[in-house]
């Protein structure tokens, strides 16, 4: 049995959740459909959010996908996180609870007849996540919503996620771009045997926004750009590289 002693809750849920949706998909395969923290009746009080879902048509047909089965997962990293009343939205033909083995010991009288329950069997070779394996099968319900409203709410997390996901890259580049105009600018005015008052003076820009630049704070206006690249005797180019 996996123990985690000494590891956080919120630990412990981010190491279940990377080792559910390895579960999931374990090699990206884009011909799986799935998606993390799926809504469903947003902006009203019986709104509930799923954990991950996938969707498995029998074909891709239009009576494939019709007939196709939705898999709930939803992730408990202790006891109290299984008493708490979220995160119990079991709406897929199949459902899931993932959670460490010893809370599934103290909680199993309580699981639903119909729900399944996972667990981390051993480390992962390929990562920082766990190998799950079953130790209670899931049975069929009968599920209430259909398979038109579970896939476009399944496709608005997914955008959703993708959205943040480019919000991050685009926020790491832009990191990048800060640090190597800050290092570029360092050398340049030492090159050309320049103080930092003295680039501030010759540009009409503020000594306090000079320091910013050069410590890696932000990077300056198109504006300012311009003047610091003239003043310097550099293209705008070269201070970006």
């Amino acid at each position: 049995m996996i123990e985690f002693d000494g590891t956080s809750r919120p630990e412990i849920t981010k190491i279940l959740s990377i080792s559910t949706q390895k579960h999931i998909n374990p090699n990206n395969d884009t011909r799986i459909y799935w998606a993390k923290e799926v809504t469903f009746d947003y902006f009203t009080t019986a709104a509930g959010r799923v954990d991950f879902m996938r969707f498995k048509p029998v074909n891709n047909s239009v009576s494939g996908i019709e007939k196709g089965d939705f898999y709930c997962f939803e992730v408990k990293s202790s006891v109290a996180d299984f008493h708490s009343k979220n995160g119990h939205n079991f709406l897929g033909d199949f459902n899931y609870y993932v959670m460490p083995e010893c809370v599934f010991n103290e909680v199993k009288k309580e699981i639903p007849y119909n729900v399944g329950v996972l667990v981390p069997e051993c480390k992962s070779h390929f990562g920082e996540w766990y190998d799950l394996k079953s130790v209670k099968n899931a049975r069929r319900k009968d599920r209430t919503r259909p398979a038109s409203e579970m896939l476009l709410m399944m496709f608005r997390s997914a955008a959703r996620e993708r959205k943040t996901e480019q919000r991050k890259a685009a926020l790491s580049e832009d990191g990048i771009a800060v640090q190597n105009f800050s290092n570029r600018l360092k050398q340049t005015i030492h090159n050309k045997g320049m103080t930092q008052r003295e680039l501030a003076t010759a540009t009409g820009i503020s000594e306090v926004s000079i320091s910013r630049y050069i410590n890696a704070e932000r990077l300056p206006k198109i504006t300012e750009f311009k003047k610091i690249a003239v003043t310097l005797g550099v293209t705008t180019d070269y201070l970006l590289e």
